[in-house]
């Protein structure tokens, strides 16, 4: 009990940590997307958005790599340092880059380095809150709160020295974090205090499949609304984009009930209404509403890729490769599906996408539903479980009442002397009977089962469980 503080403390900096990347990250995946359109021109931003996607993938995996390679704890913070430094400086190039391919290939240093940075942010989390109760509450809330934060630097002050402070500041709390993170929690094998048992990585395929379904709807919506961004048809950064803070939210309190139980199916089922955005987007004066219904899909979509492979990580052989796979999955997934989905819309225009949609929805539900049905199953064994155990406590006042032949109205009092720290005032007070009263079934108890003292009656009792 004294280490729950520091625990929840623990907990509450790195979820500041993460939300702080995400923060970082949405800055500068949006910082692209504009000055794409200014530097190359509306018609290449989906290209480019693909390529980006691609490199933050990568970067994902670079993580895994260069920790499998550094074997020292100096020699992968040092690794990290350098690629903080090199991610801040190609931000800043980013931001001034007025030759395309001064602008290509800064686009593509920041993604592939805050990728990497994102990796070890999601290993670290991963690690921080094995067998948490509140990862999803203390994420949902935290990565909510970063797209508040994009909103307000977006739309309130959206000028070049805030972004680059914004995301300065950021990168530079979150490898401060990282460096200060115990050596247990980072180092090469951290499934010595892992909790329960290994996971087989087989067990991931059909999270990584569900991921690469939903990342096929969720790449569909994002190339035409990045389309309708570039060519400033609808401004996808305005207020609406606060309906993706409300799905990330609502999903984060979603997924700590019954340990993730319900996340799938909720996200499959928000999933089906947004496939109906489609609809909404084939006419001006509705985008709002097709947007709204995107970005809450999106908030779900983003938390259960994150929180299941979160969940994983510890329990894997590579944490440091599971725990940012999901977003791996997603970048890849989505890089491959962005310029298919655009020229499809072009081709036929929007039912075409949404009929797809439903299907893959459809398919989403298949391949989760032993995940579904496994998970609640398990829950509802966990919670017969624990009304056996109290059904078990009540069963074991009553037998040994029964051999020391006591009243109903003793076997109350009994319970209350052995489960409770109340004295015989507040005993009397919540049987709502005299004190005097209570006082002679105390005496009574205590003759009967050959006892002088409280301590005596637990003794007594115990040893009766025992037997």
């Amino acid at each position: 009990m004294t280490n729950k503080p520091k625990i929840l403390l623990s907990e509450f900096l790195c979820g500041i940590c993460f939300e702080l990347y995400f923060f970082a990250f949405m800055l500068i995946e949006a910082l692209i997307n504009e000055r794409c359109a200014a530097t190359l021109g509306s018609d290449i931003v989906n290209t480019i958005y693909s390529f980006g996607l691609f490199c933050t993938g990568t970067g994902f995996l670079s993580f895994a790599l260069i920790h499998k390679i550094c074997k020292a704890e100096a020699s992968r913070k040092t690794a990290l340092l350098i690629i903080g430094m090199l991610c801040i400086a190609a931000a800043g190039v980013l931001l001034i880059a007025d030759r395309p391919i001064t602008f290509l290939v800064s686009s593509a240093a920041v993604l592939l380095l805050t990728g990497h940075i994102g990796g070890c942010v999601h290993y670290i989390t991963s690690m921080y809150f094995a067998g948490s109760r509140y990862a999803g509450r203390t994420l949902g809330v935290g990565m909510g709160t970063a797209i508040l934060l994009q909103f307000a630097v977006q739309n309130l002050v959206p000028h070049s020295a805030v972004f680059m402070a914004c995301f300065f500041l950021s990168l530079s709390f979150v490898i401060s974090f990282a460096f200060r993170a115990p050596q247990g929690q980072t180092r090469e094998d951290p499934h010595s205090y892992s909790y329960g048992e290994r996971k087989k990585q087989e067990t991931a395929a059909p999270l990584i499949l569900a991921v690469v379904l939903m990342s096929l709807v969720a790449g569909m919506i994002d190339s035409v609304l990045t389309a309708f961004n570039a060519e400033n048809s609808y401004d996808i950064y305005s207020g609406v984009r606060l309906f993706y803070a409300l799905g990330l939210v609502l999903a984060g309190f979603i997924a700590d009930i019954r340990e993730r139980s319900y996340l799938p199916l909720a996200t499959v089922c928000v999933m089906l209404l947004s496939t109906v955005c489609m609809f909404f987007l084939s006419e001006a004066p509705s985008y709002f509403a097709g947007t709204a219904l995107m970005y809450l899909y999106s908030g779900f979509y983003v938390m259960f890729f994150t929180l299941m492979f979160l969940d994983f990580a510890p329990k894997s052989r590579y944490p440091e490769l599971w725990a940012g796979m999901g977003r791996t999955v997603r970048s890849l997934t989505v890089a491959a599906a962005v310029l298919p989905a655009l020229k499809i819309y072009n081709a036929v225009g929007s039912t075409v996408l949404a009929v797809v949609s439903c299907l893959l929805s459809i398919g989403i539900l298949l391949v989760l539903l032993p995940y579904i049905g496994c998970a609640l199953i398990a829950s509802e064994q966990r919670n017969g479980a624990a009304q056996r155990q109290e059904m078990s406590l009540q069963e074991r006042l009553t037998l040994y009442a029964r051999r020391c032949s006591l009243t109903p109205r003793e076997t109350e009092v009994l319970e209350r002397l052995l489960t409770t720290d109340d004295d015989l005032q507040e005993i009397a007070d919540g049987m709502y009977i005299s004190r005097r009263m209570v006082q002679r079934y105390v005496s009574s108890i205590y003759e009967k089962t050959e006892t002088k003292t409280r301590h005596g009656l637990l003794q007594s009792y115990m040893n009766f469980t025992a037997d």
